[in-house]
C-alpha cells in the first residue's frame, strides 16, 4: 500500500512538472509571414518590393574632350539618386501587442543615363499595427553607386557614395502599400539628396508581384528571341 502511495506521488509531482511546460509549448508563438499582430506570433519575416520614383540632386559637369581639331568642352549630366526598384529582407520581432522591431536589408537597381548602378541599404525597422493597416518606420546606412566623368571621355565612372535613409511606410496587412523616404549621400567630391515615393509589397505581395514580373519577362524575352530567328 505504501508503495502504492509513494508511486501516485511521484506521478502527480511529474504531472505537475509537466503541466507548465505543456501549457508554454502551447504557448509558444511561431514566426509568421504576414498579416496583422496577433498572440499567435513571435515575429514576422519580412519579404518585400518596391518600385519608387526620386526627386532630388541633379549635376551638369563640364569636362575638355581631346579632339583631332582641339579641345572641346562636353557636358556631363549626372543624378546620383534616380528612380529603382528594389528587393529586400528582414525580421521584426514583436515587443507588445501591436509593435514590433528589428532590422531589414534592401538591394536595388536603377538606369540613369550615365548607366546602371545598384543600392544597398540596412535600415533598423519599427512596426506599429492599427488594425489592419501595418506603419512601418526605417532609418540606417546607405549606400549608392554614382558616376563621375572620367578623363578625356564621353563615358563616366562609376564609384560608391554612402549615407544615410530614412524611411515611412503604410500598407494594408503588410500586402500592399506607399513608401516616403528621404535619401542622402556624399561621393566624388559631392553631395546629393532625394525624396522618393513609392509603392511597396509584403509578403504574399511580393511573391505575386515576383510570379508578375516572372511572367511579363519571359513573355519580353519570348518576343525578342522570336524577332531574332526572323531575322
Amino acid at each position: 500500500m505504501r508503495r502504492l502511495n509513494t508511486a501516485c506521488w511521484i506521478a502527480t509531482a511529474i504531472g505537475v512538472g509537466i503541466a507548465p511546460v505543456s501549457a508554454r509549448a502551447q504557448r509558444a508563438s511561431p514566426v509568421c509571414f504576414s498579416g496583422v499582430a496577433r498572440s499567435a506570433c513571435s515575429g514576422f519575416i519580412l519579404l518585400e518590393a518596391s518600385a519608387a520614383n526620386t526627386w532630388g540632386s541633379k549635376h551638369t559637369i563640364v569636362t575638355m574632350l581631346s579632339l583631332p581639331t582641339g579641345p572641346v568642352p562636353f557636358q556631363h549630366h549626372l543624378e546620383d539618386l534616380p528612380r529603382y526598384y528594389s528587393g529586400g529582407v528582414g525580421y521584426v520581432h514583436m515587443v507588445g501587442p501591436v509593435w514590433a522591431l528589428g532590422i531589414a536589408g534592401e538591394l536595388g537597381n536603377a538606369n540613369p543615363d550615365a548607366g546602371t548602378a545598384n543600392r544597398m541599404a540596412i535600415t533598423a525597422r519599427a512596426r506599429h499595427w492599427t488594425s489592419n493597416v501595418a506603419l512601418d518606420l526605417g532609418a540606417g546606412p546607405l549606400s549608392a553607386d554614382i558616376f563621375t566623368p572620367a578623363p578625356n571621355g564621353t563615358v563616366d565612372d562609376r564609384l560608391l557614395a554612402r549615407g544615410a535613409t530614412v524611411e515611412a511606410a503604410v500598407s494594408y496587412k503588410s500586402l500592399l502599400g506607399v513608401v516616403v523616404g528621404v535619401d542622402a549621400i556624399r561621393g566624388a567630391n559631392r553631395r546629393s539628396s532625394a525624396i522618393r515615393v513609392g509603392i511597396r509589397t509584403g509578403s504574399y505581395g511580393t511573391l505575386v508581384a515576383a510570379a508578375i514580373t516572372a511572367v511579363a519577362g519571359a513573355f519580353v524575352l519570348a518576343g525578342l528571341a522570336g524577332g531574332l530567328e526572323e531575322r
